[in-house]
């Protein structure tokens, strides 16, 4: 083999860079923001990390959740990038939290090394280049998952699928081991990411299984890629297996109000819109939830090259398709599907098929450059492209600054998150908490000192123990705690662990039944009197057994299947000229040059911030002091004209001025002339986070769905904001122009006009 077939492709180096590019915010920067669920991804990635380090490499229980009565999140949970993260925590100087930032890194780089080769397999190396950039600045992969929602597994399964669809590609194509491997190893990793995408890169690798096979009629390769697929699913028995036979055993709700889809749909007016700039002031800046107009103006060029070069047809119809119909998904056309098919409600946002559908859309915009003439108009058509595709990206590469010091990542770390108020588990809505819990669940003050203590975490339910008993802790573990107790009463013994499918209870050495401590579902069992030694310890289950017994048969068969298939030539693709890889790297070096020696030192271009007691993003201002040290900026209306019946939406702009110690909620009601509330709206975290959490200097902004009643009567409507407590109701005073309290509430300047139900 030449030296030139062994050189590394340039177009790969190319791809590398631009995720680089991409991911710049991360490597700018130390630490992770707060106030995102990055912060959720880290301490799941620590408690994975805290297991391992006594030894149990792969749990399915977190200990640490729940106020420290542990939750099976990894049971259900896809767990794979916090394994990663804290495989990269193992290296010299790196903690946890730059761990979970390397996993966020390692999804882009995965994902512009995917896009190039899948695109350059069908379109040439100029085509791949300008792919990875398309992808890798695709709005929802440079910003909106990773930066806005901070969504860790979500990212890195999206970053996936591109490089899951070419290793498919080329094993239903040309065999051989490689491709047989990659398909595999990358379906079992896509499946154990995230549950959601998971399931949807899964549909997009069998329709293109499908696409290749009957349209492409590349009939040869059917077997080798149901091969590939059926072993990567195998592989991942471990963990979908015990997910959907123990689901019963956990209180799954996740569709009903902020996370109904119906909420969610995003308008095409607004996928094709530009990114619009972000405000450093605030905590979370507004953004679109859009396609990027570099993406979608080369997709629907490279989509229209069906009908002018049907050459390309068999090669971009499955990307024109497979976009087409996710798009469908996003937008309120598909209302009646979502409907139609009650599993979709899983999927909660409609706007999640942004991240598959820019796979799609990169490789149909690189497949707009194979409409230009070959030689120097299709080498500088790609460099402009190239250039124009990062220039236009530039508004999200500046996402907002956040502390260099995330904080506390131990258990008494975790521990002390969950007693804030934002979330306990790691989830919103308590998604996986076991069906014995019949009640909420509050934080135990004996449990809690115990993490702060000097020796063991104390899981014991001393309160209630017969008087002269003495029970010590002789050991804890993540899933095990081992006890010695003395005395003279029969009684039953309780711990502060919720009970879960495999937890056993011995009293030395033998045996006994466990029951759920009613009504909290806690783990008790019967002990004699005298002196014993008690162990209580979770075990694996048959379903959790059969996962792993079927996953170490699909590894035998992958074995198996790579001694048997005969070594395939490797496939070369004819290289790109050095003169177009110099034009490309030319435009990149050309954006970094205006970006790092311009752009990065002027903070007014791409992005902006609001002054003190400023909210620029609001669409309209409105000033008005809540006593505490609450200021109200400004709101948004999506429109001043309703339905009766149908959604009003309302954002509203708060900051803190002094730090709070109590946590309010927020409220919208629609008032008639009447003085009644015809639709109303409350938030239990205004900005996503609890006002004990709201930073100084920085303002929130709360959106809120007002539904109008039915019944309500044509008319002009005021809406009446304000924050009060959820214990008692009682809300907030708002202060007058001298300080005095006047009311508390605050009547927005704009009327809305309710129109009858149609």
């Amino acid at each position: 083999m030449s030296d030139r077939k062994r050189a590394i492709d340039p177009g790969i180096l190319l791809a590398l860079a631009l995720a680089l590019i991409a991911a710049s915010p991360f490597l700018a920067q130390p630490g992770l923001p707060r106030d995102t669920d990055a912060e959720l991804h880290v301490f799941r990635a620590a408690e994975v990390a805290a297991c391992w380090q006594q030894s149990v490499l792969y749990p399915r229980w977190a200990p640490d959740f729940y106020f420290g009565y542990g939750y099976p999140i990894f049971n259900y949970y896809a767990p794979l990038t916090y394994h990663l993260a804290s495989l990269f925590a193992l290296l010299p100087g790196l903690d946890i939290v730059s761990g979970v930032k390397a996993v966020f890194v390692l999804a882009l780089l995965l994902g512009g090394l995917g896009s190039y080769l899948l695109t350059r397999e069908l379109f040439g190396p100029e085509a791949g280049v300008v792919a990875a950039a398309a992808f890798v600045t695709a709005p929802y992969l440079l910003f909106i998952d990773p930066h806005a929602r901070g969504d860790l597994a979500e990212h890195f399964a999206v970053g996936l699928l591109p490089l899951a669809l070419f290793f498919l590609r080329r094993l239903v194509r040309h065999g051989g081991r490689g491709p047989l491997i990659g398909t595999t190893l990358s379906v079992t990793a896509l499946l154990t990411s995230h549950n959601l995408l998971g399931v949807v890169g899964l549909a997009l690798l069998l329709a293109s299984w499908g696409w290749q096979t009957v349209v492409e009629k590349q009939r040869d390769g059917v077997g080798r890629g149901l091969l590939g697929i059926g072993l990567g699913v195998t592989l991942s028995a471990f963990f979908w297996l015990p997910l959907l036979i123990e689901l019963n055993e956990v209180q799954l709700s996740v569709t009903g109000g902020h996370f109904d889809f119906r909420h969610h749909f995003v308008a095409v007016r607004e996928l094709l819109a530009p990114s619009i700039l972000l405000d450093h002031r605030s905590i979370a800046p507004r953004y679109r939830f859009n396609l990027g107009i570099v993406q979608w103006v080369l997709a629907l060029t490279g989509t229209l090259g069906l009908l002018w070069r049907p050459a390309l047809r068999r090669r971009t119809g499955f990307f024109a398709l497979a976009s087409g119909g996710l798009l469908l998904l996003i937008t309120p056309a598909s209302h009646i599907v979502w409907e139609a098919i009650p599993t979709l409600a899983y999927f909660q946002f409609p706007w999640r098929f942004l991240g598959p559908t820019a796979t799609g859309l990169a490789a149909l915009a690189g497949s707009s450059i194979n409409l230009l003439p070959r030689g120097r108009w299709r080498t500088g058509g790609a460099a402009v492209t190239l250039l124009a595709t990062l220039v236009l990206a530039l508004p999200l590469m500046f996402p907002p600054p956040w502390a260099p010091d995330f904080g506390d990542t131990s258990p008494a770390g975790i521990v002390d998150f969950e007693l804030q108020g934002k979330v306990v588990g790691t989830t919103s809505t308590g998604d996986f908490l076991p069906r014995q819990v019949q009640v909420p669940l509050h934080p135990e003050p004996t449990l809690i000192a115990s993490y702060h203590g000097p020796g063991p975490v104390d899981k014991v339910n001393r309160a209630v123990l017969p008087e002269g008993t003495e029970v010590d802790v002789l050991e804890h573990g993540p899933t095990h705690d081992r006890f010695h107790v003395s005395g003279e009463h029969h009684f039953v013994f309780r711990l502060y662990t919720i009970l879960f499918p495999g937890w056993h209870a011995y009293v030395d050495g033998e045996e006994v039944e466990i029951e759920p401590g009613q009504p909290e579902g806690f783990i008790t069992f019967w002990v004699e009197p005298g002196e014993h030694d008690l162990l209580v310890r979770l075990e694996n289950t048959a379903p959790r057994r059969a996962g792993w017994g079927l996953a170490a048969g699909g590894l035998m068969v992958l074995a198996l299947a790579l001694v048997l298939t005969r070594p395939v030539a490797p496939t070369t693709l004819a290289p790109a000229s050095r003169r177009t890889m110099a034009w490309l790297s030319g435009a990149i070096a050309l954006f970094l040059l205006f970006k790092l020696g311009l752009v990065d030192h002027h903070d007014t271009w791409f992005r902006y911030t609001s002054g003190p007691g400023e909210a620029r993003a609001a669409q309209h201002t409105q000033h008005s002091a809540l006593e505490g040290g609450i200021d109200f900026l400004g709101f948004d209306l999506s429109r001043q004209q309703v339905r009766a019946g149908e959604e009003l939406q309302v954002v509203l702009y708060w900051e803190a001025l002094e730090p709070q110690t109590v946590n309010y909620q927020s409220f919208v009601h629609l008032m008639g002339a009447d003085g009644r509330s015809w639709g109303q709206s409350d938030a239990l975290n205004p900005g996503g986070l609890p006002t004990t959490r709201w930073p100084q200097g920085r303002y929130v902004w709360d959106l809120h769905r007002v539904v109008v009643r039915p019944d309500a009567p044509p008319g002009r409507y005021t809406l009446a904001v304000g924050l009060y407590t959820l214990a008692d109701g009682q809300r907030l005073p708002v202060l007058g122009a001298k300080g005095e309290p006047a009311g508390n509430i605050i009547t927005l300047e704009v009327p809305v006009e309710v129109l009858p139900a149609r």
